[in-house]
């Protein structure tokens, strides 16, 4: 609804602002938590991946405040890494402390983040779709480019929800490392 998208945007803007101090992902978050905080209202808070990536080494600093956990499809042998569980989401308790948290991404692996609207999609008999299914999905899919990718995990969406309306939205964003 409205007041979710606008406190997004006044996340999204303190989030942009708070890269001007702050020197890593989780101070940026730490930061934007403190600032959020005061403000809340009707229980309303943020989750949030952020992360900064060396498009040379593949290396990826990210902090996590209560997202679902990115995953980390490994192009060599189809295995798939959850990444490390965060802290709390933004906006609930102040001084909540973040951590840095650094992986390689290889290249042909493939890091995947998305919505709980992924996991909670619901079948017909009420089931949801959940991380394990999820992971199989990616690991099938590793020899895709990762539009293919994104579009397989949609695809598996729609089949197991059969007629089923959404209950949430879906966003994925795939991040893949080209093989040099």
């Amino acid at each position: 609804g409205m007041p979710a998208a606008l406190y997004m945007t006044v996340t999204r803007t303190l989030i942009r602002a708070s890269l001007r101090v702050a020197s890593t992902p989780a101070r940026v978050l730490e930061q934007v938590n403190d600032l959020l905080v005061p403000d809340a209202q009707n229980g309303m808070f943020v989750t949030a991946v952020f992360a900064i990536l060396d498009i040379h080494s593949g290396e990826l600093t990210y902090a996590n405040a209560g997202h679902n956990l990115p995953l980390l499809v490994h192009g060599a042998d189809g295995s798939v890494t959850r990444l490390v569980k965060g802290g709390m989401a933004l906006g609930v308790m102040a001084n909540t402390p973040l951590h840095d948290d650094t992986i390689t991404i290889q290249p042909g692996d493939c890091l995947v983040l998305y919505t709980d609207g992924v996991t909670e999609t619901f079948s017909p008999e009420e089931e949801s779709f959940g991380e394990p299914r999820l992971e199989e999905v990616l690991s099938c899919a590793t020899s895709c480019s990762p539009n293919e990718l994104l579009t397989s995990v949609d695809d598996a969406l729609k089949v197991f929800r059969a007629s089923q309306p959404l209950s949430d939205d879906i966003t994925m964003i795939a991040v893949y490392r080209k093989i040099s």
